[in-house]
């Protein structure tokens, strides 16, 4: 399709984007209407987005990984990433038969047992208060291989304290908010970020501790979930929701 730069006009900062991530989500990071970055698009000939976008980088995974996995590593649901597989003719990653094997009702590791061969074996026994040897012969009864290590949450790289009037706290950053920060350390707030800003550290985020297990959504039961990874269980329906919905 040729483009009429006439009725296009001047280049925008945005155009990149366009096509990249959804229309409503860029409307939002411009700040003008999803009609006027729709029309744009359209008079640029960029087809919209499609959450098969998001899923192409990681095709080689298909059937190799679980969907739940995938999905996890491109930040879409998992009925996404089923249906891209599906269309694709790709069978699933099919986790391997239980035998027929009961756990006994009143065994501490029956309330877990969604979790063999998901999780740590030392994560389950945590949880269940037994030896770690008892869970695996549970997991190896049921014929289930130990589960891959989780990744790793990012970590900052570490910044050294300084020595002087007002410094000293700058170990913290990436630790802490800069205001939990100035209140621990008696500093003005202001200080504590322009040091921040000065040291190129990137403002802290706090990563919800159930986020190393998203890719079980959906796999095991949000109160199992929840145990392990000690939020409430409307914490992770929450955050199942937004999964699903791709936030």
């Amino acid at each position: 399709m040729a483009v009429d730069w006439k009725i296009v006009g001047l280049p925008r900062w945005y155009d990149c984007k366009l096509g990249r991530i959804k229309d409503q989500t860029l409307a939002r990071l411009v700040g003008i209407s999803k009609n006027r970055i729709r029309a744009r698009r359209l008079m640029l000939g960029i087809a919209a987005y499609t959450v098969d976008q998001a899923i192409e980088p990681f095709r080689d995974l298909l059937g190799v990984e679980s969907d739940p996995v995938i999905a996890a590593r491109c930040g879409v649901s998992v009925s996404s990433v089923t249906t891209y597989r599906e269309s694709l003719g790709i069978a699933p990653l099919a986790r391997p038969t239980p035998r027929k094997q009961r756990i006994p009702a009143n065994h501490p590791v029956r309330p877990y047992k969604a979790l063999l061969g998901l999780v740590s074996d030392q994560d389950i026994a945590k949880l269940s208060d037994v030896p770690v040897a008892t869970v695996k012969s549970l997991r190896e009864a049921f014929g289930f291989e130990p589960a891959a290590p989780l990744p790793e949450l990012p970590r900052p790289d570490p910044v050294p304290d300084y020595q002087g009037p007002w410094l000293g706290y700058e170990s913290l950053f990436g630790t802490m908010s800069s205001a939990k920060i100035s209140r621990a350390v008696g500093v003005p707030l202001a200080v504590v970020e322009q040091r921040r800003e000065f040291l190129g550290v990137k403002p802290y985020q706090r990563v919800s501790r159930a986020a190393r297990y998203k890719h079980l959504f959906g796999v095991v039961p949000n109160n199992v979930l929840a145990k392990l990874a000690g939020v409430s269980p409307a914490r992770i329906a929450d955050m199942r929701t937004r999964a699903s919905l791709g936030n």
